[in-house]
């Protein structure tokens, strides 16, 4: 399970993809003070993948849960001096990345070209494993 913003979980397993609301987004702060860069995924299981992949290197990380949250995310994303963008790379995963491209200008930066070829970060780190 993975806490999100507003007390309710995501809950994911080999069986089971759920939450428990309240729906909300996640935030994961690096550090204490001010950090000038974050991370935006669709899914907590595509930030562990980050982790594993080493991907986020002092980077704070905000999950949507659902792109239907991306609005959500903005006002915690102004601060930022850089947002990379993890989403899928699917109709729902461009159209979150431009509304936050719209709202959040160039500072939004698409890294969905790294696991080109692949639906999300996650499939690319399990159909790569072996060469990782």
């Amino acid at each position: 399970a993975f806490a999100n913003e507003s007390g309710g979980y995501e809950i994911r397993n080999r069986y089971f993809k759920g939450c428990i609301a309240p729906k909300d987004i996640s935030i994961r702060r690096i550090r204490d003070g001010p950090s000038t860069e974050c991370a935006v995924f669709k899914g907590f299981i595509d930030y562990l993948s980050a982790l594993t992949l080493g991907i986020l290197n002092r980077t704070d990380a905000i999950t949507l849960n659902s792109v239907s949250n991306v609005n959500k995310a903005i006002p915690h994303l102004r601060d930022y001096a850089t947002i990379h963008c993890f989403l899928d790379n699917d109709v729902a995963g461009k159209t979150a990345l431009a509304v936050l491209t719209k709202r959040l200008g160039t500072k939004v930066i698409d890294r969905s070209t790294l696991y080109s070829g692949y639906n999300d970060l996650s499939e690319y780190l399990t159909q790569n494993l072996q060469t990782i």
